[in-house]
């Protein structure tokens, strides 16, 4: 049996974009400045600042907080100097990680993707930014390629520019490609538009992860115009984004016209998945003519659709029971603060009630499955 982490993170130095960009987008490349007065930093893109980028200290404290939480620490309390290390490119040093938690394979998405992806709206500018992100990625993974894959960085702002990176990512041995939930020109997932994008998955093989990014009109942005809510609120909401994008793909009869296509919601939780499918179930009765389903739910779940669930959800258990042990897999989100420790023995203790077979197809086998490994 392998066990399988379906979702962890990248940190990659904040010069990257600026050497793996393009050279025509150099001068735009996501970037950190420092004031020279104030001395603090800041993130810019497009030569602009980004709204998630003017605590720069408190935002990479965030995202290499992994185990300070469990450790009692606040937020605020985060040792903010860790960000910095090397460390997090030696992917030797991962692998170290991946024996003493007992992971053999482990995929591993964007970090400052997550960031500028929301902020960036010239479609050659995004595209430029996920093949220098591609670039990096697998190549800092080129000794390890047999236990670490990276899901390759794609954007919707463009479909055929996104069709040109994941045929070059598949031609250099990607498996699967992150998509982030931001809504993209106020089309639903399901639009014409990205068929295009959908198609060369499934022709492709490449599994399609759907993972939360940030992006001003994250579900529940509407209550805080008036001022930034914090942290809190926004992690809170902006895990609904991807529940919200695979919601428009079903609705609009993505799984009908690819049948063959293999998506995940990631770092989105799992319990919410048996409310999801009873309103499904429950509206397609009498409502399905305003969609374009073809058929109930629960055979697109079967067919297309995984879930990246937290070694925290106590009503987990009794999802798998009610929608089925196939299709949830774990994910330990690190070296993230939001991440967990121990994921594969916090799992197995959160699971412990259900069959063994059950617990090692959370654990391994659905995300092999999902993944193509």
């Amino acid at each position: 049996m392998k066990i399988v982490d379906g979702d962890s993170h990248f940190i990659e130095p904040l010069d990257m974009f600026a050497r793996y960009i393009e050279p025509a987008y150099r001068e735009r490349a996501m970037r950190a400045v420092t004031d020279p007065i104030s001395g603090t930093q800041h993130l810019l893109v497009d030569g602009k600042p980004m709204r998630l980028g003017s605590e720069v200290e408190e935002m990479l404290s965030i995202i290499v907080g992994y185990g300070q939480k469990e450790d009692g620490h606040a937020l605020n309390e985060f040792n903010r100097s860790l960000a910095g290390g090397a460390d997090w490119q030696d992917m030797d040093k991962r692998v170290q990680f991946l024996d003493a938690e007992g992971i053999d394979y482990q995929i591993l998405f964007p970090t400052l993707g997550l960031l500028w992806e929301g902020e960036v709206r010239d479609p050659q500018l995004a595209a430029a930014h996920c093949q220098a992100y591609n670039r990096w990625a697998f190549e800092v993974c080129t000794g390890q390629r047999d236990r670490l894959f990276p899901a390759a960085h794609i954007s919707l702002r463009d479909p055929a520019l996104a069709v040109q990176e994941m045929r070059r990512v598949a031609t250099g041995g990607g498996r699967s490609v992150m998509v982030g939930s931001a809504p993209v020109h106020g089309k639903s997932f399901g639009h014409p538009d990205y068929d295009s994008v959908w198609a060369t998955a499934q022709e492709l093989n490449l599994a399609v992860s759907i993972h939360p990014a940030g992006n001003k009109d994250y579900i529940g942005s509407a209550w805080y115009r008036d001022r930034t809510p914090g942290f809190m609120f926004l992690s809170m909401n902006v895990i609904q984004d991807p529940r919200m994008a695979l919601s428009t793909m079903v609705y609009d009869g993505v799984f009908e016209r690819f049948p063959a296509l293999r998506v995940a919601t990631v770092e989105a939780m799992g319990s919410w998945v048996g409310e999801w499918i009873e309103r499904f179930e429950y509206r397609y009765q009498y409502m399905r003519h305003t969609s374009q389903m073809k058929r109930p739910i629960r055979e697109y779940f079967a067919r297309n659709i995984w879930v990246n669930a937290d070694p925290s959800e106590k009503l987990l258990p009794l999802i798998v029971q009610f929608v089925g042990d196939e299709k949830f897999f774990v994910g330990s989100d690190y070296p993230h603060a939001e991440g967990f420790t121990h994921p594969v023995q916090t799992m197995r203790q959160l699971l412990a009630a259900l069959p063994t077979a059950s617990i090692e197809k959370v654990l391994g086998a659905n995300a092999c499955a999902f993944y193509g490994l």
